[in-house]
């Protein structure tokens, strides 16, 4: 049983509401506001040697907090509003890193939009636990879920996939010849994911028909689409867009491109549109490539610049698997 299993059996029968979507989504959508604006919420939660290393620098485990938060909003066309934490503390772990890690959490914060309104801390004798509840604003179509494709929909993803993950490897030790430059950027990555920036918001809000963040990894969160929408997808491999450190792990011959594309931790927004938004999206100046497209079917099938399927080892992340 895997985490989506788990919620499908043990939680989805408890959200009652219509704005909950029985958990089949990233966020709820729980009052409508004056305007016609939507409130939606989100919850994440990242743990010591889970979602961070221990060696991590506190300030950074704030910043990723937040970031693992906006992103879900971001993707579902909302802008951050009112956040609230619950702070699990470690009773051995040095109690002046509070304060390093409040002044990053505010100043986050800050910089997306939001701004802390409750929450709770407590001690313990397991690893450092963060949550992030993150209230946002939608306009009137409400959230973007991931259940709107359709044959035909062009699939768009910003910013750059795999170096979450790099990252992480570069952080335990790998890649021993990496340069400098190149393992700071990749562990920068990995600590503080760098999420699309608000505009991308407005954009999903306007032309997208289904999204998602990147979390899990990219064709295990392409195939939550797919899966909720009813269809399948097609990434043409070839298409996906790449830091100059990644370009540089593929240019390894050991190196494996699906690695970068299962690997998760990219934040990145992956949606579907109409082939006719096409023109308006590339006008928009936002980072984004054109990846693949909707088809009828299921499940997600990954081409080379050949048209060849590649098959990949595995679809992403899943807590409780295995």
């Amino acid at each position: 049983m895997d985490e989506f299993d788990l919620i499908r059996r043990y939680f989805a029968p408890l959200a009652t509401s219509p704005g909950a979507d029985g958990l089949r989504d990233d966020v709820a959508e729980i009052a409508r506001l004056e305007g016609g604006m939507g409130l939606i919420a989100t919850k994440d939660a990242i743990v010591e040697g889970i979602h961070f290393l221990p060696d991590d620098p506190i300030g950074t485990v704030a910043q990723k907090l937040v970031r693992v938060n906006v992103s879900d909003i971001i993707a579902k066309g909302g802008k951050p509003d009112a956040a609230l934490l619950a702070l699990v503390w470690p009773k051995g772990r040095d109690m002046n890193q509070l304060g390093d890690f409040s002044r990053a959490l505010g100043a986050d914060l800050q910089r997306w939009g939001a701004h802390l309104v409750g929450g709770d801390t407590t001690s313990t004798d397991g690893p450092l636990t963060l949550t992030l509840t993150l209230l946002g604003k939608v306009g009137a179509r409400g959230p973007v879920r991931r259940s709107g494709a359709k044959p035909g929909d062009d699939l768009w993803v910003t910013g750059t996939i795999g170096d979450g993950w790099l990252g992480l490897q570069a952080a335990k030790g790998a890649f021993g010849a990496l340069g400098a430059e190149a393992r700071n950027f990749l562990v920068s990555r990995y600590r503080v994911p760098e999420p699309p920036r608000l505009p991308i918001a407005d954009l999903v809000a306007a032309s997208a028909s289904a999204s998602i963040d990147v979390s899990d990894g990219l064709i295990a969160d392409a195939g939550h689409i797919a899966e909720a929408s009813g269809v399948s997808i097609l990434i043409r491999s070839a298409d996906v867009p790449l830091s100059a450190a990644g370009h540089g792990f593929l240019a390894n011959a050991k190196a494996d491109l699906m690695a970068l594309l299962t690997g998760g931790d990219d934040y990145q927004t992956l949606f579907t549109a109409p082939a006719s938004a096409g023109d308006s999206i590339r006008a928009s100046g936002q980072p984004v490539a054109l990846i693949g497209g909707v088809e009828q079917g299921e499940g997600v099938r990954v081409v080379d610049a050949s048209g060849a399927v590649l098959t990949p080892p595995k679809g992403g992340w899943t807590h409780f698997s295995g």
